[in-house]
């Protein structure tokens, strides 16, 4: 997965992400009858950004895409990808880590 075979894109309207998902269904004459019911993933599905944890990133196939397909709506937004492995990335609270700590059995030589 790089540039060159994907794109990757952060969706903050979910309304602009069903419509493109919609259009794209229309011109790919999806479900298809062989299993494949949708061009993109489910919103629920996508990647929450941790970031805005409302906004969801995506990487989408570039020998996938037709010409037809419209990333100019409202809320969607093209990343690189350096940026959207950037937004991947998510560390817990320092709080959560050392209540965590509390949860976690000491070693004690012995395995199960």
């Amino acid at each position: 997965m790089n540039d060159q075979t994907h794109r990757f894109f952060r969706f903050s309207n979910q309304d602009s992400y069903e419509t493109l998902t919609t259009a794209g269904n229309e011109a790919r004459s999806l479900p298809d009858g062989n299993g494949t019911d949708r061009w993109l993933a489910l919103w629920s599905d996508t990647f929450l950004d941790p970031e805005t944890n409302s906004d969801r990133l995506y990487c989408i196939k570039r020998s996938g895409i037709l010409e037809s397909d419209n990333f100019e709506l409202d809320g969607i937004e093209e990343l690189n990808l350096e940026t959207y492995l950037e937004r991947l990335q998510w560390e817990p609270p320092v709080e959560d880590d050392l209540e965590m700590m509390d949860e976690i059995p000491e070693y004690t030589g012995i395995l199960y």
